[in-house]
């Protein structure tokens, strides 16, 4: 985990609306002439990837890439839901090993198979 994380409960849609919302008055009040947001509407597109940056921070997950098909709302309990959804499907794929990614993990290498003559 890294040093900015924070523990929040990834499968609670109220702490994680929480968090978003302190992240994005956090993010305006950084910046000079925004006001304190009250939904997603009012961040700029600048801001919104760096309220998407820092819940990456806090939460030590990967997320940002999984936005691009985010169209579910405009309320920051939208973008909140947005996240339980996919940290919930991250938790419930199998976790892929580097030996089942590669069965040669192990440093050896498969023997050529042997062409056969007809």
């Amino acid at each position: 985990m890294s040093e900015n994380a924070t523990k929040v409960d990834l499968t609670n849609v109220d702490d994680v609306e929480e968090m978003v919302r302190e992240i994005a008055r956090m993010i305006c009040a950084e910046q000079p002439d925004m006001p304190e947001p009250e939904s997603l509407r009012d961040l700029d597109s600048f801001s919104v990837v760096q309220v998407l940056l820092e819940v990456e921070n806090t939460t030590d997950r990967k997320l940002l890439e999984k936005f691009e098909d985010f169209t579910e709302g405009e309320e920051f309990r939208d973008l909140a839901a947005y996240i339980v959804k996919i940290v919930a499907e991250e938790d419930a794929a199998p976790a892929e090993t580097p030996a089942s990614a590669a069965p040669e993990a192990d440093g050896a290498t498969p023997e050529p198979e042997a062409e056969t003559q007809a």
